[in-house]
């Protein structure tokens, strides 16, 4: 297949694709609660001749192309929305779930993996693999990867090469963004309750206010980050009067970090921080810190090999060595961690920030997208 015949396919599906997406976009769902979105990714799979499976989690929809063959390539795309009320903009395809808005670009993601099985199921004899269709539900703070990799998501066939993209802004436009080495940072996310003796607002020394001690805290974690390495408290919860000091406090929030061993100690020292400050000021403490999120880290030789597929395919204008890694996170991860593979972004250039409510997937990216996707399942395996 050449390029230019890969490109009129595309052209010939895009405007299917473009629907699928906006279709998608009216009905966002949280992580775990996709049943919709999951519903009609199946209903519009379903004339493809492919092999969906049953789920293995509730909410996830796989789909295995020429599953007799050698090598497989797995092609993953998140599908979970964000709990942001998205405006009423003039929008046609406008969300229509109160609360709930596709704000980090999945329903784009999804409609470009629908793009590809379209392509490939119609080549089906000229592919060289099997092809997994992999819509993964709950990678915004459910981390639900690893989840289905425990459930075998992943086996019969094992992937041989497993890629997965996401639109990024301030990334230049159009092109397949990435870089080897660790592209995106582990996470955690924190929670600590504080808990003090309430009291009068006018009578602070007979109460012990768990505000103090959360003040202390948050100034003395700014010591204990080293280089490569965030925390951010996000939320502090305590109180709703003017002349009652809480009892209570909840303080939550994130940290990042790019290597392992630094990120254990930075929370080993955290952790050593608020028991230490609550241990002095009689403020009795419990304290969490999961951290469900590896480092996105890209294989050279994985790297190498895609570098040379968009750049060969495509031209050196379509691919972007980025400079430096991102302290964003991903559960793309634990795939890598296992198999070979690549994550990428793609550049959506100065589109609004992801997860603000100015934020909409670029359709103009659907080709750029269906077109990766479908050069890897062509070229990958050489």
């Amino acid at each position: 297949m050449t390029l230019e015949e890969l490109e009129r396919k595309i052209a010939e599906i895009l405007p299917q694709v473009k629907e699928f997406r906006h279709a998608l976009h009216q009905i966002p769902e949280l992580a775990g609660q996709e049943f919709k979105t999951a519903a009609r990714i199946r209903e519009a799979l379903a004339p493809l001749g492919l092999e969906i499976r049953k789920p293995y989690l509730k909410t996830d929809v796989t789909a295995i192309l020429n599953a007799g063959k050698p090598k497989n390539l797995t092609l993953r795309a998140d599908i979970d929305a964000l709990p942001v009320d998205e405006p009423d903009n003039g929008c046609p395809y406008r969300s229509t779930h109160p609360g709930m808005m596709h704000a980090c670009g999945h329903d784009g993601h999804a409609a470009m993996l629908y793009g590809a099985a379209l392509v490939l199921s119609e080549l089906r004899d000229q592919v060289p693999c099997s092809v997994r269709f992999l819509f993964q539900p709950g990678e915004e703070m459910a981390c639900l990867a690893k989840d289905l990799m425990d459930n075998g998501a992943l086996l019969d066939p094992e992937p041989d090469f497993i890629t997965g993209l996401h639109s990024w802004p301030k990334e230049p436009y159009g092109k397949i963004c990435t870089k080897p080495g660790t592209l995106m940072a582990a996470a955690g996310f924190f929670r600590i309750v504080l808990r003090g003796k309430g009291g009068h607002g006018s009578l602070p020394h007979l109460a012990n206010n768990p505000i103090d001690c959360a003040v202390e805290i948050m100034t003395a974690c700014r010591a204990i980050v080293p280089e490569g390495c965030v925390l951010t408290f996000c939320a502090c919860n305590a109180g709703t009067n003017n002349i009652v000091i809480p009892a209570d406090l909840e303080l939550k929030g994130t940290v990042r970090f790019l290597e392992a061993e630094k990120g254990r100690k930075m929370v080993a020292d955290f952790e050593k921080t608020v028991r230490e400050i609550c241990g002095k000021r009689g403020i009795g403490c419990d304290f969490s810190c999961p951290v469900p999120y590896l480092p996105v880290i890209n294989r050279t030789e994985d790297y190498e090999k895609v570098r040379s597929i968009v750049t060969e395919n495509c031209g050196e204008e379509a691919f972007f060595e980025l400079p430096e890694h991102t302290m964003s996170s991903e559960d793309f991860s634990w795939y890598l961690q296992k198999y070979h593979g690549v994550f990428c972004h793609i550049g959506s250039g100065e589109s609004a920030q992801l997860h603000s409510q100015q934020f909409d997937f670029n359709d103009d990216l659907l080709a750029i997208g269906i077109r990766y996707f479908v050069l890897l399942a062509f070229r990958i395996f050489g």
